[in-house]
């Protein structure tokens, strides 16, 4: 088996932070002859750990394919599996034992292990041990501040895209299937596609945003209206797309990738329909001026 150059970590959001780690990953890979690896978990441990919402920033899926463009290969373990192994046994049993590691990245923050026991200079010291190389990334700094999965949290729960855009190097992206909906935003003069979004993936602040569309449909600009649509007396949060280009075709059933580019205003509720109606077309009018700013990205960054 080919030896490997191995980024392990969580990669929620797959941050510029995280492209550093996976750029060093693959630049010390092909400096060695190794094949590159990130190492992560199909589900989280935060999952595991926490109670409460949404907390992810990307669905599984599409964390594993934007790991992909970095690295030779990704291995999407299962948590609970080794959840429980001490430090020195995941170092021997998996990294090589099962991955042939000849090197690891990590950032400086890393935990590893059983109640994670294990840090980066124990990791270190494993690998000395072991003939294994550890490489310890330190954290990027943008603004005064690390880049992290939970600052760039904070701005989506304030509704500061473009902060969260500047540390994940990308736009924020929701990725959900088209649903049957009541069709209220058509008779309206607004037709939205109802798009279920993984659960497990928390939604910015409630609010209208300036959107592309990209997908199952011709790419377009959108709004994209994200909350509990209080002038119709509702509960349960929705997220709602009205594409600038008219889809082509029937859209219930097909997948739609959503990259949040602006939020053009914050939810709230109305006093009629009609004061509703009037309020969407100052938004509509508003994306139009935004439409030339913001060329749509081919191909989609889920796949």
């Amino acid at each position: 088996m080919k030896g490997t150059a191995i980024a392990i970590g969580t990669f929620d959001g797959v941050h510029r932070g995280h492209q550093l780690i996976l750029a060093e990953t693959r630049g010390l890979a092909a400096a060695n002859g190794l094949e590159s690896v990130a190492y992560t978990f199909e589900s989280p441990p935060r999952l595991f750990r926490e109670s409460g919402g949404p907390s992810l920033l990307l669905p599984p899926g599409v964390k594993r394919r934007l790991l992909a463009s970095w690295v030779d290969r990704v291995v999407a373990a299962s948590f609970p599996a080794v959840r429980d192994l001490e430090p020195d046994a995941f170092v021997d049993r998996v990294l090589i034992g099962e991955l042939a590691c000849r090197l690891v990245v990590v950032g400086s923050s890393f935990r590893f292990g059983r109640e994670r026991r294990g840090d980066s200079a124990g990791l270190a010291a494993y690998g000395t041990e072991r003939g294994v190389h550890v490489h310890v990334t330190p954290p990027l700094e943008i603004a005064g501040a690390p880049v992290s999965s939970t600052r760039i949290r904070a701005h989506l729960q304030a509704g500061e895209i473009e902060r969260a855009a500047e540390l994940l190097g990308r736009p924020p992206m929701l990725l959900g299937t088209v649903q049957p909906g009541d069709r209220i935003g058509r008779t309206l003069g607004f037709p939205t596609a109802n798009l279920s979004v993984d659960t497990h993936v928390m939604l910015p602040a409630a609010g209208i945003y300036f959107a592309h569309a990209l997908g199952a449909v011709v790419p377009s600009h959108a709004l994209v209206y994200i909350g509990t649509r209080p002038t119709l007396s509702g509960v349960e949060p929705r997220c709602e797309v009205h594409l600038l280009t008219a889809p082509d075709r029937e859209l219930y059933g097909l997948s739609l990738e959503i990259h949040l580019l602006r939020r053009i205003r914050e939810d709230r509720r109305f006093p009629s329909l009609d004061a509703l109606r009037a309020q969407m077309q100052n938004d509509l009018a508003h994306a139009r001026g935004l439409e030339a700013s913001f060329p749509i990205p081919i191909p989609p960054a889920a796949g």
